[in-house]
Order: C-alpha cells, then sequence, then structure tokens
C-alpha cells in the first residue's frame, strides 16, 4: 500500500486553528519510532514480519507555508501468493504443462517497504474564507521481499522480464480541503493527481495521470488520545501493473501520548484491488527444461493485503504513507 502526510494539514492529534481562522501549524515538529507488525487475512505461510522505523521532521515557516519530511517502513503480507493451485506454462506455448500447488514449496514474500516522502505544505483562502492547501511532493517507495531484494523474474504481456517489484517513484500536487475544525475533531478531504518518475516492467507502455483520493478524520478524547480513521481510494501502479490497481484503502488507528516526548500507536490498514482480479500468482511460465527454481516466472495480479502495527516512539504520532 502506498502519502498520508501529502494529504495531512497537521500531525495527529496536534491542534489547529479553527476554520474561521485557518493556518497551518508553526514551528518545528519531528517523529521518531520503532514498530513490530502481524499480518491478517488469509494467509498459507507463518509469517514472521520483520521490525520498522519511522522519522519525520517538519517545520512551519508561517501560517501558509509548511515543509515536511519523512522516512517510513510499512510491512506487509500480501494474499495468494503462497495457496492455491495455478496453471504451469513452458514459454512458448500457449497450452499449461501442469498444475502447480503453490502451498507445496511456499515462499515467504513478506514484504518490507521503504518510503520516502518530501512535501511542501501551501495554504490560501478562497474568497479570503474557504482554506485550501496544495501539497506538490515526491515520493520514493522501495521494499525487500522475504528479506532479499525486490528484483524479480515475471511475465509481461508474454514474455519475461526481470523487475524491481516493489520499487516506484511518484511525483504528486494534492489538494486538500478542511471540512471540520474543532476542539475534538478535524477533518479534512484531499485529491490528489500523481505521475510514475521511474517508468518500467509492464507500465512501461504510458505514464498516464492517476488520481488519488483521501478522507481523513480524527477525534480526540482528550490531550493524550486520538482516535483517526482514514478512507482513500490508492492508485498503485507497480512495474508489475499494465495498468493502475484502483485499491480502496482503510487505515484506521489509535495515538497515546505518553508523559511529554514519548508515544505509542496502533494502525490497522487493509486494501483490495477493484479492478483487478484474482488476487496474487495466477500462473508460472518456465523458461526452458529442467524447470529450475529461478527460471520459473509468475504472473502477478491484484495486490491485497491487511496488516497491524505496533509503534513505540517520541515526538508527535505520524501516519505512515500509502
Amino acid at each position: 500500500m502506498q502519502a498520508k502526510q501529502t494529504a495531512q494539514a497537521v500531525p495527529v492529534g496536534q491542534k489547529e486553528r479553527p476554520l474561521k481562522t485557518p493556518g497551518l501549524p508553526t514551528g518545528f515538529t519531528y517523529t521518531l519510532d520503532g514498530s513490530i507488525a502481524y499480518p491478517l487475512g488469509n494467509i498459507g505461510y507463518n509469517a514472521k514480519m520483520p521490525g520498522g522505523v519511522d522519522a519525520a521532521v517538519g517545520y512551519g515557516f508561517s501560517r501558509k507555508l509548511r515543509v515536511q519530511a519523512g522516512y517510513y517502513q510499512l510491512q506487509e503480507y500480501p494474499e495468494g501468493f503462497d495457496r492455491g493451485v495455478v496453471p504451469l506454462y513452458l514459454q512458448g506455448l500457449s497450452s499449461p504443462v501442469a498444475l502447480q500447488d503453490l502451498s507445496q514449496n511456499p515462499a515467504d514474500v513478506t514484504v518490507k517497504n521503504s518510503i520516502f516522502t518530501a512535501v511542501a505544505q501551501n495554504l490560501f483562502l478562497i474568497g479570503g474564507k474557504l482554506p485550501l492547501i496544495v501539497s506538490p511532493g515526491y515520493i520514493a517507495r522501495r521494499g525487500t521481499i522475504g528479506g532479499h531484494s525486490d528484483e524479480t523474474l515475471i511475465e509481461v504481456n508474454g514474455l519475461p522480464q526481470t523487475v524491481r517489484l516493489r520499487t516506484v517513484q511518484q511525483k504528486i500536487v494534492a489538494f486538500t480541503l478542511p471540512f471540520l475544525s474543532t476542539s475534538k475533531m478535524f477533518g479534512t478531504f484531499t485529491i490528489a493527481p500523481q505521475w510514475n518518475l521511474n517508468i518500467n516492467g509492464a507500465n512501461a507502455v504510458g505514464n498516464h495521470m492517476q488520481l488519488f483520493e483521501l478522507a481523513y478524520l480524527e477525534y480526540r478524547a482528550n490531550d493524550r488520545t486520538t482516535f483517526f480513521l482514514e478512507p482513500s481510494r490508492l492508485a498503485n501502479y507497480l512495474p508489475n501493473d499494465e495498468y493502475p490497481q484502483h485499491i480502496p484503502t482503510l487505515i484506521t488507528g489509535v495515538s497515546h501520548k505518553v508523559g511529554k516526548m514519548a508515544f505509542f500507536q496502533i494502525v490497522v490498514s487493509a486494501g483490495q484491488p477493484t479492478n483487478i482480479a484474482p488476487n496474487g500468482i495466477t500462473a508460472l511460465t518456465c523458461q526452458q527444461l529442467p524447470c529450475a527454481a529461478n527460471q520459473v516466472a509468475p504472473t502477478l495480479r491484484g495486490l491485497k493485503s491487511s496488516q497491524v502495527q505496533i509503534m513505540f516512539g517520541i515526538g508527535t504520532p505520524s501516519v505512515i504513507p500509502l
């Protein structure tokens, strides 16, 4: 799942000016945390998720200009990669030569995403009253699979190709409208055109603008505890995708401050594509005989994963990028 802070006007739980006097938070903020994670859903492999870290810094020069950069790690285990029966092809033949049970030799497809984001938030007042936050940004994402490089042999339009399966860079321009701001609640809606910068693999045929949509709502139960909900429509455009996967995604969680500096946070995230099915590996193609493991290229379809992260850190809690 792919940037949240491009869409948020403020860090989680930080009070902001009411809508009648809109303005971005000023001054310096930071986040540093470590996380543990657990996969959710119908997976066959006994996945052991790696730990992760998040680090972010932000500075508000004025109530109309704020910049932020962050490094985030998201652990996930996608469904449909280690169970089910799929056809096995020999390269060049149109009919399968056998069936392969993916659970017989399950691969560890635990993904550890590392995501760098940089964004500049600019506040404009439409008609002198309606706040609009325009946030140009850059997102660089890479990942490991099973603790190793994401460089993978896959089938792209009937031909084998080696791609970096979890590596992508994007530019984005987010337009955010705050619609709720009280002492207890805060809400925004964001729409964000985005473009791939690193075109390769199946998406090398074009680089069309994609539209990312996101809503954010938080409730501050008290000065220490904040609940948040973040539904979105993610346009996931990885090297194995001929066209973007449209993934309705839901992120929800709670953060609690401990003392003046520390916090812990629990985040549950889940998403499944609506325009590509089924999920995971749908076929295997052996490049030549004998069929060694490094000669087998999977055909990949939808990417679905669900996970829970538990974070412990200092500074200001931050929502991980999508």
